[in-house]
């Protein structure tokens, strides 16, 4: 009788200890993607909106492998931001440092022609900047679904493709 009590203890205990902490995600800032336009062509003007579009995909696509992601718009920097930071020399670093994120996210994406776009995407520590993952592909066509795909093949195959231990 003792050992079916024993036994019974046993297949019981592990419902009484307490599970690991859980592992707090990483706050991370994302900013907007950015066009830099060098086609010397008409602009188009679903440009905005296409970018806004795609930056929420980033943005979803990062909340959805379990960062705590928040938006330049919606952190405590948005007005601080600067409308481009293509050029801002590392100023997303000490931006993510104000809003206390753990890792900022930039990227942009560089029309060469209506057929040939690139597109970068970086994630970055902000403790010591260090790339934590970076993505670039090449899209053609400069269309709604190409640069979708473009960005979401960049989550799947390059951001998010990262070991845990490096994130």
């Amino acid at each position: 009788m003792e050992s079916a009590a024993m036994a019974a203890l046993a297949m019981l205990l592990p419902t009484f200890v307490a599970p690991a902490a859980a592992q707090t995600p990483a706050k991370v800032l994302v900013f907007d993607l950015e066009l830099v336009d060098t086609s010397r062509e008409p602009a188009d003007p679903d440009h905005a909106g296409r970018l806004e579009r795609v930056s929420a995909l980033l943005l979803d696509g990062l909340k959805d492998d379990g960062y705590a992601v928040t938006g330049v718009r919606d952190s405590a920097v948005a007005a601080e931001a600067p409308a481009s930071l293509y050029r801002c020399n590392g100023c997303e670093l000490d931006l993510g440092r104000q809003a206390g994120a753990d890792i900022v996210v930039t990227g942009f994406i560089h029309k060469i022609s209506t057929l040939i776009l690139n597109m970068q995407i970086i994630m970055r520590r902000t403790g010591d900047g260090a790339v934590v993952a970076v993505g670039n592909a090449d899209i053609r066509g400069d269309n709604e679904r190409s640069w979708r795909r473009g960005v979401d093949w960049l989550l799947r195959h390059r951001l998010l493709a990262a070991p845990p231990s490096d994130r």
